[in-house]
């Protein structure tokens, strides 16, 4: 295993509205949700590793168990899990912590679906129901997030097909795992 260097184009995302939020239509399959109700950390590090794995994720594992328990132990976290099965199926995190340089901002910190979960309609519902909860939290004025070209193929498009509009655009070499 090595290391390559790659251009990475980095989008930011927002919404300022909630009414620019695109309706979605609930999957007749749809996986089941479950908001975590006390931090988790062990949880929200299981999901990123598997969510993220295919798509690059690496600036967390390399945290130590008080990292994490840092990041889920905070009023602004949020962690709700989606299994279909009894099978984990995706994740998404919610940081009302972090403004982004705008108050009442909430970051869509992390979103997506495990491997097995891909290609079968979800993606679309599955961002609508992350983002609804965005604009659901108490003082929210605001919600983005940031996506890059290392992520799925259709991350941009399904993004800005749910009303969130690019407000920046950044590029820079990242080292990424090969092999």
């Amino acid at each position: 295993m090595g290391t390559a260097h790659v251009e990475v184009v980095t989008w930011s995302l927002e919404m300022t509205d909630p009414a620019a939020l695109v309706p979605v239509p609930t999957p007749d399959d749809a996986p089941l949700l479950l908001p975590a109700r006390h931090p988790a950390p062990e949880l929200s590090r299981f999901f990123y590793t598997l969510v993220g794995a295919g798509w690059g994720w690496t600036d967390r594992l390399g945290w130590t168990p008080q990292q994490w328990t840092g990041w889920v132990d905070r009023p602004g976290h949020r962690l709700v899990t989606a299994w279909h099965e009894g099978v984990p199926a995706g994740y998404f995190e919610l940081d009302a912590d972090s403004d982004g340089g705008v108050p009442g901002s909430v970051e869509v910190a992390y979103f997506g679906l495990a491997p097995t979960a891909i290609g079968r309609g979800w993606g679309g519902w599955f961002l609508h129901t992350a983002l609804t909860a965005a604009w659901a939290l108490p003082g929210t004025r605001r919600v983005w997030l940031h996506t890059c070209s290392l992520d799925h193929p259709r991350a941009l498009a399904n993004y800005e097909r749910s009303g969130l509009v690019r407000f920046a655009e950044a590029r820079h070499t990242r080292p990424v795992p090969t092999g």
